[in-house]
Formats: C-alpha cells, structure tokens, sequence
C-alpha cells in the first residue's frame, strides 16, 4: 500500500458511499447495523478531509476503530 495520506475522492467513490447509505437504510436494527453507520460514518469523514484515528494505522483486532 502506498504511504500517501491523501485519499483521493473520485465521482465513483462518492457513488459508492451513496449506494452503501441507501442499502444500510434497509438493514434491520441491531449491531450489524449499528458496524455498518459507523463504517459509513468514518469513510464520509475520511472523504471530507478529517484525520483518521491513530494516522490511519492498523489497529489491533481488539481495538475499535469504529464509533457510532
């Protein structure tokens, strides 16, 4: 993976984002639902400009990245 830490956001991945929103709309509740919008959460922050936690270094499985 290359070490840049510009995202690049392309009309397709603006797409794709608007996609996902609309399928995770039709989840039903619960912690897969909950997983998914703060997934979504994190990539509309990512793609408008805001540092991702710890640089956007791996973290370790039992490390949450994602917060609702």
């Amino acid at each position: 993976m290359p070490k840049s830490r510009i995202v690049r956001v392309t009309p397709n991945l603006l797409r794709c984002l608007k996609e996902l929103k609309t399928a995770v709309k039709d989840l039903p509740a619960g912690e897969k639902k909950r997983n998914a919008v703060g997934a979504l959460t994190y990539l509309e922050k990512t793609f408008g400009g805001e540092k991702q936690p710890r640089r956007g270094i791996l973290c370790l499985d039992d490390t949450p990245i994602i917060k609702t």
